[in-house]
């Protein structure tokens, strides 16, 4: 049997907590920091919130520079530019993989929101 498969997972649980906490703030936020911001939601040792946050500079998520001993982080783009490109990478993958299927599904989600909303997709298609 072939089983078509589609990645959509973008960043991990923590990883996700993690660029949650660093998007909200306003500058550049240290692995000492953002250990102490997630903290209070759990416990978390330092060495794994470092770890995860030397991946995220890895994929690109987050940029680092190093200030006296410690690396400073602070996200390479806004989360909103993220989600942007990370639902587009998932929409051409699945689209890419599983074509038909996934347009009818999304024609079929389409027709479910609000009529106002639906007219500006519609208008969004018909600007070129």
């Amino acid at each position: 049997m072939n089983k078509k498969r589609v990645s959509g997972r973008v960043l991990g649980e923590l990883e996700s907590e993690i660029m949650e906490i660093i998007w909200r703030q306003k500058d550049v936020m240290s692995v000492k920091d953002t250990t102490e911001i997630l903290g209070k939601r759990r416990k978390i040792a330092y060495t794994t919130v470092m770890t995860i946050m030397a991946r995220l500079t890895d994929k690109g998520v987050l940029v680092r520079r190093l200030k006296g001993l410690s690396y400073l982080y602070k996200p390479r783009v806004t989360k909103e530019q993220f989600i942007a490109k990370a639902v587009h990478g998932i929409f051409s993958s699945a689209v890419s993989t599983l074509g038909k299927e996934v347009l009818t599904h999304f024609v079929k989600e389409i027709q479910k929101i609000n009529p106002k909303k639906r007219q500006q997709l519609l208008k969004m298609l018909s600007e070129d």
